[in-house]
């Protein structure tokens, strides 16, 4: 099972890698997928998710993708954590740094629950 989270956590990566975001999580998650930001309440769905991520970028202003920088990938039973550096240029000129860490539940090659962790 490693082996095949391995392979599909590596071509979701790369994926996040190019800032498609919204495109991974529309080829990753599973429809019944729950997501959750920090202490906030966790999502259900699919389209919860992509409108939560479209919401987060309207409300910072993103102008442009700059870089996701992945560190750390480790992987045990059906869970995969990575920790990487979300590098955005806002709207107004200034280029932010996100850090997170990333808990993942996957089956059958689908993301099925999503934790991310902010500093």
């Amino acid at each position: 099972m490693n082996n095949q989270i391995n392979e599909t956590l590596s071509q979701m990566l790369a994926i996040l890698k190019e800032g498609r975001m919204t495109e991974g999580q529309e080829t990753y998650f599973a429809a019944d997928v729950v997501t959750q930001e920090g202490g906030n309440p966790p999502l259900t769905g699919k389209q919860a998710a992509i409108e939560r991520l479209n919401k987060f970028r309207e409300s910072i202003g993103v102008a442009e993708f700059v870089s996701y920088v992945v560190g750390t990938v480790a992987i045990t039973g059906n869970t995969s954590f990575y920790d990487a550096v979300l590098r955005l240029k806002l709207k107004n000129g200034e280029t932010v740094s996100l850090e997170q860490v990333v808990k993942t539940e996957w089956r059958d090659g689908k993301i099925i629950n999503e934790r991310y962790y902010h500093s």
